[in-house]
Formats: C-alpha cells, structure tokens, sequence
C-alpha cells in the first residue's frame, strides 16, 4: 500500500512499528513481483485492498511451491469492500485466515475488523467496531435497529473534531455527535458490520436504489470473469441505469449476452446491467481502489453500441415493432431495449405486438432475458421452427 494513504501508512507500517516488529516496504505493488518477494523476505502478513489481492490471486496457481514454503499467519484487506468469494478463494490457496477491516482517515484508520480465530469471521462482513462506537442512522437521524440498512456512523476519541476551514464539510458530516461516513451498510444481530456501499455510488434506476457492490459480486461468481465493476450510466427516461466493466480470465471469451443471462440467475431482474463491456484493466485510483464515478464517460467509446442493420425478416420485422413503440427512427439489432428508453410500461406494449405478430407462445419474464433484437430474432426463430 502506498505510504501516503492511512491504509499504508497507519493499518500497515506504524501500527507494526507499534509493536516492535519489522516491515518491508516495497517500491511499489507488483502482483508479478509479489511471490518473489514473499520468498525473499517470509513475511508474517500483509495488507492490501481487494484489486490487489485479485491480482496476486492470479498468479497463485503458478507459485504454489513458494507459498507452501512460506508460511504467512494471515491476510487483510481494507479500503474498499472484497467480494466474498475471493476471500474464500485466497483462504483456500494459502491456508491461512483472512480479515476485512473497514477504516478511514477521519477515524485514524481502523474502525471495525474481522476478528482472526477463535472468534468468528464473517464472509461479507467487515467485522466487529475496534476503537470507534458504530451505529447505522436512517435519513432523519434516527439509530436504527439491527438488520436494517442506513448511513453507518461512528464517534469516539480517535473521531476528527472537524475538517479545518470548512465549515460547510462540517456541517454536512456531524450530526447529533456522529460522524457521517458515507458508506451504507447495516449492523447484524452479533454487531457485525456489513456494507453493501457507497451512498453516491448507488444507482437510481428510476426510483430503485442498486448497490454496485451486489450486482459486482454476482458478476464475480461467473467463472470467466476476474474482476468486475458496477456503475451508473445516464438513460433518456429512468436517469441512471446499470451497466458493468469485466476483466476476464485468459483463454475465455463469454459474450456480454452470455454474462447478462448468467447475471439474471443471481439478480433481480431491474439490477442485472443493461450494458456488459470486456476491458483489459479496470480504471483505479492512486490506492488501488475500482473507481465507479465518471467510469461511464471514461467507457463512453465502449458503451455505445455501432449500429448494425436487420439482416433477416425477423430483425427487421422486431426492428420496426421496436421503432413504433419506442417512437424513433431506427433500431440496430445490437441495441439494448432499455437504453434506447424502454421502460416497464412499454416493455409490455412491445411484448404483446411481438406475439400478435409472431403467432407464438412464451411468458414476458423468458422473452425479456433477450434484451437486443438479434437475441430475441433467435429466439423467436426457436420457437417458430417448434
């Protein structure tokens, strides 16, 4: 972790200064370089965020014999949330426990950790409050109850008083004694903090509010893709809607059609991302952490789709259906239903003019797991040729 953030600076080199033991401090983070070192110098631990423990992840397979020779006694991750299953992944490579702690610099770093055993860890969750009191506050500042999910707040004596020349900062962070975070998340009956995200990184898709962190963990499970970023994309007439960059693994080439129906066995309809693009590397900050905002204007090339024509009677009879209901001119068969402003309503009026035209028999929930004309030509195809 680099030295200028708290996560490097505090949860790693001066809290281990702390208690008299020694640190290596690389020149920076290498996933390729990481074994190497590991074998080098046998440390005890390390710290990193999530990308870059997806990272040296990657490279496990090929270095098993040195991390069976060097025994680490455990693992932590900090700074952004970490998609469950690659905790299990990293505990099952390297045999050793893993901890997510949850932290900031207006905390002095370190506010809540997975306990290391003979406590109990929780896969999702970023442990128990060390140091600061934790409470979860609806929009009117009233504590909430376990279970139920709001903006996390702490106090306690390693808490900033307030951020200097800035009254407004101040004004818009404290309330009632609380520190406001910015991150929502909920407190479980044992007092286990889970977060489920950034409260401006959350997507309003025409009134329902989409975590990012869920529909990247859904991604996650598929078995091609490495790592995976949720964000908001603007739409002419819900304001936000979904959309999703993955990195796949080597030698795997699922489509973005294939992603999104895998997607759908795992989300809710509304949350699986209208808009799937493959990149080589995900956009991240001076940290290491997946930067979501401004990720749509950065991918823009990317997500707008090039227009393709109707290449069969079917696309172009589903191009001109699609044309009358949504009001425009011209619908390529790469076209994504919702992005061109399709919502539920006429999502409806398309449907039924599609089975009165095609004389065919299928429920809305089946047709709509095909989102471009091309899918739903084939799939109509299917039917007809029954």
């Amino acid at each position: 972790m680099p030295l200028f953030h708290i996560h490097g600076l505090i949860g790693a080199t001066l809290s281990t200064m702390a208690a008299g033991a020694s640190i290596v401090c690389t020149p920076g983070f290498s996933d390729s370089q990481f074994f190497n070192w590991l074998e080098e110098f046998s440390p005890t631990w390390y710290t990193a965020v999530p990308t870059m423990h997806q990272a040296i992840y990657s490279h496990a397979e090929t270095n098993r014999e040195i991390i069976e020779n060097n025994h680490l006694r455990f693992i932590r991750s900090c700074s952004s949330a970490l998609p469950p299953n690659v905790m299990n992944q990293i505990e099952e490579v390297f045999k050793v426990p893993f901890v997510e702690s949850y932290g900031m610099t207006e905390a002095s770093h370190q506010m809540s950790s997975n306990p290391l055993p003979p406590l109990k860890r929780k896969a999702g969750s970023v442990g128990l409050e060390t140091g600061v009191e934790i409470s979860i506050m609806d929009e009117v500042s009233t504590l909430l109850k376990p279970g139920t999910i709001g903006e996390i707040v702490i106090r306690g004596q390693n808490v900033t008083h307030g951020y200097e020349n800035n009254p407004t900062a101040n004004e818009n962070s404290f309330i009632k004694g609380w520190f406001r975070t910015g991150d929502q998340g909920y407190l479980d009956s044992d007092g286990y903090l889970f977060i489920t995200g950034r409260i401006k990184e959350i997507i309003n898709r025409g009134g329902e509010k989409i975590a990012p962190r869920e529909v990247e963990e859904a991604l996650l499970i598929h078995p091609a893709i490495r790592q995976a970023v949720a964000f908001s994309m603007p739409h002419p007439t819900l304001g936000e809607d979904v959309a999703a960059a993955v990195v796949l693994r080597e030698d795997t080439y699922p489509t973005e059609s294939d992603i999104r129906h895998f997607a759908r066995s795992h989300l809710a309809g509304f949350k699986v991302p209208n808009r799937i693009v493959v990149i080589d590397e995900i956009p991240k900050g001076p940290t290491g952490k997946l930067q979501r905002i401004g990720l749509a204007d950065k991918l823009a090339q990317k997500l707008n789709v090039e227009f393709v024509p109707t290449r069969n009677p079917i696309e172009e009879k589903l191009a001109q259906i699609w044309a009358e209901v949504l009001n425009i001119e011209r619908v390529g068969v790469n076209n994504n239903f919702s992005n061109l402003g399709g919502d539920s309503l006429l999502a409806t009026v398309l449907f039924s003019k599609v089975i009165e035209t095609f004389k065919i028999e299928t429920s809305l929930e089946e047709f709509y797991k095909r989102a471009t004309i091309a899918e739903q030509a084939l799939f109509i195809s299917s039917l007809i040729d029954i």
